[in-house]
């Protein structure tokens, strides 16, 4: 691009500002607004100088979740001090950092990736391994690996991170804790929930101590906490848990923030974990409308909040309206994400089990056995996801009367719930009771054939 002058940043700012308010984006608007005032009166025409202001503006955006707002002023400041200090200057990568940032908030996570691993390459080899901000990249990429479904990845750099991190800082460090609880959180995703648990609560502990109870950082790690519980099946532990935080989001942040909608939809579908079926499709038709709106049509966020809503329109039996929003969901993510993608393959098995209720048995079938091979190629065999969709393809050969079909698949489940979850989880149990319902009926059937052939 021309180098940029302090003019030409001013009046790119004013379309943005005039895109806003026309759009009704009031609060992004105003913030533009107010900075274009300040830097009018500023007495020098510094280019670096305004790129410098634009650069904490995007900051702000980012705190306050405006995604959209954080990207465009972000890719503008990055490419003003590309022109004016070049690719490798400090402040150039900061900015970088930040503008990957508001892509992941975006959910346009290859985009962040590889603007993280970019600043990541260029500190290690202009900073050192070991620095700070070499360290705060490999921390950000992680969180966009996590994102794009690539677990392994993300827990390889955390473990370094952590390693690194607790030799030089601390475990009591605030950024070490940070470690812990994102390496907590990979942990969930790829079903090691009791090292995740484990984890979480020595971070909640230490985050409430040192920054209080209602600090941003406390809230997520207790948010992440309140997950994994529900993935062990505590669920009175994660609605109380979730419920808390959710109230004090919603008083700090507002019932818009980002942060906010993903407390109400965990909230939610612990909810109808719990049957508790109303209270969750209130929460879940509140956050997809608010998504929509201000996070848009399109992104994971607003995508997985209908594809949750999808979910408890069949556990009400409202099996028209679930298909119909499911089969929505499923096509929207595998455009935008990927047919592997985590969310996507939940999906998938959500469409699968709906179709099930429907009596569309061969459709449900085929669908549930792709999930089955994507989940087995992306996150395991073992993994719990894994092993749900492989419960849900014995209940569909049972349903076919492929009774020995269900043998097989149900003695599978239940060795490895027992294996990854324990013996007394509900899922394990649920398993264990599906495994004998199979026996029985395979018994009565070998007793009439062998009544049969006397």
């Amino acid at each position: 691009m021309a180098t940029p002058t302090n003019g030409s940043l001013l009046s790119a700012i004013t379309t943005i500002a005039n895109t806003y308010q026309s759009r009704g984006q009031t609060n992004e608007s105003s913030r533009l607004t107010s900075a274009l005032a300040k830097l009018r009166d500023a007495p020098d025409d510094d280019a670096i100088a305004t790129a410098h202001t634009l650069g904490l503006l995007v900051v702000t955006f980012l705190e306050h979740g405006q995604w959209n707002a954080a990207a465009d002023i972000g890719k503008l400041v990055v490419e003003a001090r590309v022109a004016l200090l070049g690719s490798e200057n400090p402040s150039t990568l900061t900015a970088m950092s930040n503008l990957a940032a508001a892509y992941w908030g975006q959910g346009r996570w290859s985009e962040a990736a590889d603007l993280g691993r970019r600043v990541t390459e260029i500190r290690r080899r202009v900073l050192g391994d070991e620095h700070p901000q070499t360290l705060s990249s490999m921390s950000n990429l992680a969180s966009t690996y996590a994102k794009q479904g690539l677990f392994a990845e993300a827990e390889a750099i955390e473990s370094r991170l952590l390693e690194v991190k607790g030799r030089t800082l601390g475990e009591g460090d605030p950024s070490t804790l940070s470690t812990i609880g994102n390496l907590a959180t990979t942990y969930t995703s790829l079903g090691r929930y009791d090292d995740a648990e484990r984890l979480e609560r020595r971070v909640v502990e230490r985050c409430e101590m040192l920054l209080g109870e209602t600090h941003a950082s406390t809230l997520t790690w207790k948010s992440n906490l309140a997950v994994t519980f529900r993935e062990q099946g505590k669920l009175d532990e994660a609605i109380r848990l979730e419920s808390a935080v959710l109230d004090t989001r919603l008083a700090c942040l507002g019932r818009e923030h980002p942060l906010t909608l993903t407390s109400m939809a965990n909230l939610a579908t612990s909810y109808r974990d719990m049957q508790r079926l109303k209270e969750a499709e209130e929460l879940e038709v509140q956050v997809t409308e608010v998504s929509r709106v201000v996070l848009g049509e399109h992104h994971p966020q607003t995508l997985m909040a209908a594809g949750n809503l999808a979910a408890t329109y069949r556990c009400q039996e409202r099996f028209a309206e679930a298909a119909h929003l499911g089969a929505s969901v499923m096509s929207s993510m595998k455009r935008h994400l990927g047919e592997d993608h985590p969310l996507t393959l939940t999906a998938m098995a959500n469409l699968a089990l709906t179709y099930q209720q429907q009596g569309k048995s061969h459709q449900a079938e085929r669908l549930t056995f792709q999930v089955l091979q994507l989940m087995r190629k992306s996150l395991g065999e073992a993994h719990p996801h894994t092993l749900t969709t492989m419960a849900n393809l014995g209940t569909i050969y049972q349903s076919q009367g492929r009774w020995d079909d269900a043998e097989k698949v149900a003695e599978q489940t239940v060795r490895g719930r027992e294996m990854v979850l324990g013996k007394e989880h509900p899922d394990t149990l649920a398993s264990m009771e599906d495994l004998m319902r199979v026996y029985r009926v395979l018994a009565a059937d070998r007793t009439m054939q062998r009544a049969a052939m006397r």
